[in-house]
C-alpha cells in the first residue's frame, strides 16, 4: 500500500471529529430526547447520590438534572471513544508508513495527542462551545486505550501464531 494511503482513514477521522467540534451546542443538545427516553424516577433513585468534580463544577442529577447528568457522561464517553478510534488509526498509519515498536507507538500518542490539543483550541472558535484542559486529559484517556487495544491484538497474534516463544 502507498506509504500515504495509509494514512486516509485517520485523516477522515479527524475530519469527523472537527465536524462534531464545530458544532455549536444546542445542535448537539441530547437532553431532549434523553427527556422522552429516561425514566427520571428510576435514575434519581439509583443515581441521586453520585457527584463527580469535574473542572471546578459538581456534576450531580441536583446541578444538572437527570437528562444533564446522563447528557455529560454521554459526551465523555465520546470524547475517550472518539480518541480510541483515532489513536488507533494513527498507530495502524505510523506502523505502516513511518515506525514500528515503540518509537510507532510513542509517535502515535504524540500525534493524537497533538491533535487533542489542536481540537480543543478549535472550540474556542465555536459558538457554545468551551475549551477545556480537562477534556484533553479525557480525550487521552481514550488515546491510551486505543493504543493499548492495538498493541494487545499484536500481542496476541505474535503469541498465538509462535506458541511458547518459537520462532
Amino acid at each position: 500500500m502507498n506509504k500515504w494511503k495509509v494514512w486516509i482513514p485517520a485523516v477522515l477521522w479527524i475530519l469527523v471529529i472537527f465536524t462534531f467540534s464545530s458544532q455549536p451546542y444546542s445542535k448537539q443538545d441530547v437532553r431532549p430526547w434523553l427527556k422522552q427516553q429516561i425514566p427520571e424516577k428510576i435514575v434519581k433513585e439509583k443515581l441521586g447520590h453520585v457527584k463527580v468534580h469535574y473542572d471546578g463544577s459538581e456534576i450531580s442529577i441536583q446541578t444538572k438534572g437527570v437528562q444533564g447528568f446522563i447528557e455529560f457522561f454521554i459526551r465523555k464517553a465520546a470524547h475517550v471513544s472518539s480518541f480510541a478510534v483515532l489513536a488507533v488509526l494513527i498507530q495502524w498509519a505510523v506502523s505502516r508508513s513511518w515506525s514500528t515498536g515503540i518509537k510507532g507507538y510513542i509517535l502515535s500518542f504524540a500525534l493524537a495527542l497533538l491533535y487533542a490539543g489542536l481540537d480543543e483550541w478549535h472550540q474556542s472558535f465555536t459558538p457554545e462551545r468551551t475549551p477545556k484542559l480537562t477534556d484533553v486529559w479525557i480525550d487521552t484517556t481514550g488515546i491510551f486505550i486505543g493504543l493499548w487495544f492495538i498493541a494487545a491484538i499484536r500481542w496476541g497474534k505474535r503469541n498465538i501464531l509462535r506458541p511458547n516463544g518459537q520462532q
